[in-house]
């Protein structure tokens, strides 16, 4: 398996999947995978409860920092990877989208989870009703300069050299850039930081969704106008922090902390 190229988005097209009744998604799980992370119990603990789940898509920021396999071959990551790769071989199958703390996730830990990893999202289909899914944070088109970021950080000779870096410059860098993210966030205008209803409108549009379903924000919200459905989850652990599919191509939010099963 392969991570697609970023060029995916940039054709106009998504990889697509059927989302079986039953299938999950969440956002932000914002795990520590440093050396001193304490372990991810509730995150642990709701995929023990998602077995049950035919499918579950990660919509970006499941780490709060990855740079590749330095962060891979800490214990704490190590954890999460091992629970990760337990879930598939029950057989839940595990799609990951790139967020914006996590964009180096790929090929290598595809094969250590068994996950499939997305950079630019992906298209469901279930019950006739297509929902493209994404990070969201292509959503804030007011913040130029972060946008500019993104693109400079995720250029092919980036991708190529951070994986590659010596564990402690690698994992100097994860910390710098993280401490850089929350100090710029927290001079922005708030309007800046939105995600912004037209370009959630026009991205759906682009993949002739009726839903669209992303993260990033940390705050939910359930909004439609009769073209398109729009849902930001909670991060992981808040009240609204879980999607659920029905049989007809409903789609319920939950706590992933309501049920002892799904």
């Amino acid at each position: 398996m392969s991570a697609e190229s970023d060029a995916t988005r940039a054709g106009g097209a998504w990889p697509e999947v059927e989302l079986a009744p039953g299938t999950l998604a969440i956002a932000d799980a914002h795990l520590d995978a440093g050396p001193h992370a304490p372990p991810a119990l509730e995150f642990e603990a709701f995929l023990e409860r998602a077995r049950t789940a035919p499918r579950l898509v990660i919509l970006g920021d499941l780490f709060d920092a990855w740079v590749g396999p330095a962060h891979a071959e800490l214990a704490g990551a190590r954890r999460v990877l091992d629970a990760l790769a337990s879930l598939v071989r029950a057989g839940t199958a595990l799609d990951i989208v790139h967020g914006n703390r996590d964009f180096l996730l790929e090929e290598s830990f595809e094969r250590r989870t068994g996950a499939r990893v997305h950079p630019a999202g992906l298209v469901g289909r279930c019950g006739g009703v297509r929902t493209l899914l994404v990070h969201g944070d292509e959503l804030c088109t007011l913040d130029h300069g972060y946008q500019r970021l993104k693109r400079a950080l995720r250029c092919a000779p980036i991708r190529w050299l951070a994986p590659r870096l010596p564990r402690p410059l690698a994992l100097a860098a994860a910390r710098r850039l993280r401490a850089a993210s929350v100090t710029a966030v927290a001079h922005k205008p708030a309007e800046s930081k939105r995600q912004q209803r037209a370009a959630a409108s026009a991205l759906a549009a682009s993949a002739r969704a009726r839903q669209l379903v992303v993260g990033h924000a940390h705050e939910f919200r359930d909004e439609e106008d009769g073209e398109l459905r729009w849902i930001v989850l909670d991060a992981f652990g808040g009240p609204r922090d879980c999607l659920r599919w029905g049989p007809d191509g409903a789609v319920e939010a939950v706590s992933s902390a309501a049920a002892p099963r799904f």
